[in-house]
Parts: structure tokens; sequence; C-alpha cells
């Protein structure tokens, strides 16, 4: 369709992504903010979810989610989180972007669109997931809501929700309902 058509055009011509697999915020905020990269990713998956097999920028922007899975996977914390900002040491944990880049990783394996090393990934992610999560809902460290900054403080000096927050139990729940169609699919086995 021709929405299909002008969404493929401005993911592959508008030259976002950058070099090493991750999108910045914005031009006006250069950083690579993890919430910012979760949604990158989901607009990649949801592309890829509708646009035809046999689109020719299809394996264009499959290139793009794998090398940004790539990028995620080298910057994952080994408790399985993204960071608030992605590629700065030190920055916190952050929930959201986790949960967003863990769904992608996990419908991208689920239908062949990524490389199947990407399961320990997107296990690990998926374990630090659940370990944030209590028994009503409540979420651990989940970035509030970030107008473009100009400096890398403006990223790392945003609070940390705790407790409920719709946006990132929302984006948790995409998650878990992936990794279940993934978990079905192909059964993580025991050693």
């Amino acid at each position: 369709s021709a929405h299909i058509d002008i969404l493929a055009d401005f993911l592959v011509d508008a030259k976002i992504q950058q070099d090493k697999g991750l999108f910045l915020h914005s031009r006006t905020g250069p950083f690579h903010w993890g919430r910012a990269n979760g949604f990158a990713a989901l607009g990649l998956t949801e592309t890829l979810t509708y646009m035809p097999d046999d689109h020719p920028k299809r394996e264009a922007i499959v290139s793009m989610l794998s090398r940004q899975m790539t990028a995620a996977q080298e910057f994952q914390e080994p408790s399985g989180m993204v960071r608030q900002v992605v590629d700065f040491p030190g920055s916190y944990q952050e929930f959201t972007a986790t949960s967003m880049i863990g769904y992608a990783l996990a419908r991208g394996l689920r239908l062949g669109w990524l490389d199947p090393s990407f399961r320990e990934t997107v296990d690990l992610a998926w374990r630090g997931i659940s370990e944030r999560i209590d028994g009503q809902g409540g979420i651990i460290d989940a970035c509030t809501g970030t107008g473009n900054g100009e400096t890398l403080r403006h990223y790392l000096d945003r609070p940390a929700l705790t407790g409920e927050d719709d946006r990132s139990g929302s984006m948790a729940l995409w998650f878990a309902a992936e990794m279940e169609r993934l978990r079905r699919q192909s059964p993580v086995r025991s050693a």
C-alpha cells in the first residue's frame, strides 16, 4: 500500500540510524536515549509486521533492526537491562526501553527476521524485566517522559519512576505476550 511505501522510504532514506546501530533521541538531542531506541525498535518491528514479504525495502529494514539489536546486545547490562542512556556506563537501567527492545527481539526471533543467536539476549532481557515487576504490577526504574535535551546531563538526571506506570506497564505487557509466543514456538530447554 502507499502508506507502507511512505513509511519504508522514510525509514531507509532519512538515514536516522547511527553507524553503531543506535538511534539518537533527536537532531537537537544527540544522545542515545534508551526509550528513543525502544520506540525505534517498535517502529521497525511494526513496519516489518505489516510490510509484504516482497516489498523492495524490506531487507533494508530487516538490516536496520538487526544492526540496532546488535548494538543493544553490546550495551546490555549483565542484569539483562538496557540503560537510560544506552551507551553511557553508569546510567540507570531503564525498564521501558528494555521492554520495547525485548519485544522487538522476541518478535524478530519468532518471525525469523533476527538470527537465533539473539535468543540469549532476549531471555536475559526478559529475566531483567521480570525481576522488576511486583505482584501488583508495580515496576522499578522507568524513565519519566522526556523532551529533547541538548546536554547529556538532561538525560542522566531524568527521574526514574517506581510503582504503577501505565506506559511502562503496557510495554512490559507487549514484551510478555511476544515472549509467550516465542516460547510456544521454540521452548527454552534446561540443561
